[in-house]
């Protein structure tokens, strides 16, 4: 019992680091990107392509009896440019700024909620359901997010570049949201099925 008081008051206690911590981390950047837009006819744009110096994988010599198999095989390279100040790309940025930060805002809140009713021993509720789920939407949404900044990205490169035909754009997007997410909704309806059996027992007594 002790451990897991423990366990839970370590995990209230990084959830508060995290909300107040992002709180001011939000603030700068607004404040930077508006600082940038306001002062700068430019913003500097830069993201990894797939760029082939080389176009097959090509072996290498060894020095030493202790090494083997040296290939040396494409790697990434970084386009670099100043992307004009136009409303597209002002809102553009504004727009996945206030996005990304709402949904970590609503997640940590969630699990703040979450958190504080176990603590209360009383884990089973439905607002507890509620909370879970939205935090599992709100995951799922930055995955979608991510892709969609992925999209913009592409976009831009496509439109800007002469030779971008030549490159790979480099996709750092990831699922990990999604499958957070995923698992969140199925620890919501086990919330959700313990909620209606401690009810059903309740009313049996």
């Amino acid at each position: 019992m002790k451990t897991t008081s423990w366990l839970l008051t370590t995990i209230r206690v990084i959830l508060n680091v995290f909300w107040y911590g992002n709180i001011i981390l939000a603030v700068f950047a607004f404040c930077m990107l508006t600082w940038k837009i306001s002062t700068s006819s430019y913003t500097e744009f830069s993201n990894p392509v797939k760029y082939p110096l080389i176009t097959k994988s090509t072996p290498l010599k060894t020095l030493t009896p202790d090494v083997s198999n040296i290939t040396l095989t494409p790697d990434q390279a970084t386009v670099k440019m100043h992307l004009t100040n136009n409303f597209s790309h002002v809102a553009s940025a504004y727009f996945f700024l206030f996005a990304f930060e709402t949904l970590v805002m609503s997640i940590i809140y969630q699990l703040r909620k979450f958190f504080n009713t176990i603590k209360q021993n009383a884990p089973f509720t439905y607002e507890n359901v509620r909370r879970l789920k939205i935090t599992a939407l709100c995951f799922a949404l930055t995955t979608l997010l991510s892709v969609l900044l992925g999209v913009s990205t592409a976009v831009i490169l496509k439109t800007s570049v002469k030779d971008m035909n030549l490159m790979n754009m480099v996709w750092e997007q990831s699922f990990t949201g999604l499958i957070l997410g995923a698992m969140l909704y199925i620890l919501a309806d086990i919330f959700k099925y313990g909620f209606e059996l401690k009810k059903e027992i309740g009313e049996f007594v």
